[in-house]
């Protein structure tokens, strides 16, 4: 199924493929990560990310399933809500032997979007970490495509990524301690930070304040469900969606550690950001939208 995939994927790009040295959709600047927390991705948050991939009878978007096990069903209904937008998605299933080949660099080539859905961050990692796929991607990036994913495909983002496992207590909330948490390697087009999903309905605060407190000098990002993080080409950060991004930023804080790895720390800077928001993460400056 995988090889059928890849092959009927390369025969699309061989009749859609753009003309030598053309760059598909794109507006020739550094790209644009969209950055979704899980559950229902709004219909607005897609329409930002087809807009951003060249915009409707342009947009071509690899769409990756290879976070989950068990995808048809959640993979063809964002196919189906892409082609409603007009964009040109395809379904690239691929394990890590295809995306150490030429063939496959080939195809990911002619995207203008490159979209990874939910399941478990650590699959997509050990699938393209290391891959001439993943090397595409990052160049396609630069060159101005659109990256993004959401829950599993949020995480990964990250150059530490939480890889979901922690230590001592199970559960969505582990003490805040040093080493209680997990972290891998992600893909690393936000390298600043560490992204957690399904925040607040899942409660994810002190798994994600641990690890912002292991790592001080990344800025913790927590996005709740049907919520996204836009992170613009001007490195600023903008909120899209139905409810809040959290930022935990201890870039400036001051932190004890007694003999049971407990943390102590002072001057944690908290950011609740609402639809609309902008969070400039270079001068942590951030500017709400209009309360009327």
């Amino acid at each position: 199924m995988r090889l059928f995939t890849l092959c009927a994927a390369l025969v699309g790009v061989a009749l859609a493929a753009p003309a030598a040295g053309e760059v598909p959709g794109l507006p020739g600047r550094p790209g644009t990560l969209i950055i979704v927390g899980g559950g229902d991705t709004p219909a607005s948050v897609q329409q930002r990310f087809v807009a951003l991939a060249g915009g409707p009878g342009k947009a071509r978007i690899a769409v990756f399933p290879m976070a989950s096990t068990q995808f048809d069903e959640e993979a063809q209904e964002v196919m189906a809500e892409l082609r409603k937008l007009h964009a040109d998605p395809q379904l690239i299933n691929l394990d890590r032997q295809d995306a150490q080949t030429e063939a496959t660099a080939q195809l990911l080539e002619a995207f203008s979007g490159y979209w990874f859905l939910g399941g478990d961050q650590n699959r997509l990692a050990a699938t393209l970490l290391g891959t001439r796929a993943l090397d595409v991607i990052e160049r396609r990036y630069q060159e101005g495509a659109v990256v993004g994913g959401t829950s599993a495909g949020a995480a990964v983002m990250t150059s530490e990524m939480l890889t979901g496992r922690q230590s001592g207590e199970r559960g969505d909330s582990p003490p805040i301690a040093r080493g209680a948490i997990d972290l891998g390697k992600g893909f690393g087009f936000l390298p600043d930070a560490i992204v957690d999903q399904h925040f607040l309905k899942r409660a994810r605060y002190n798994r994600l304040l641990s690890a912002v407190l292991d790592r001080p000098q990344l800025i913790g990002v927590g996005i709740d469900e049907e919520t996204a993080l836009q992170v613009r080409s001007d490195g600023r950060w903008e909120v899209l969606g139905k409810s809040y991004v959290k930022v935990i930023d201890a870039r400036g804080a001051r932190m004890t550690h007694d003999r049971k790895h407990l943390t102590g720390a002072s001057n944690i800077r908290l950011h609740l950001l609402p639809r609309g928001a902008v969070f400039d993460p270079k001068r942590a400056r951030i500017t709400l939208p209009d309360g009327g």
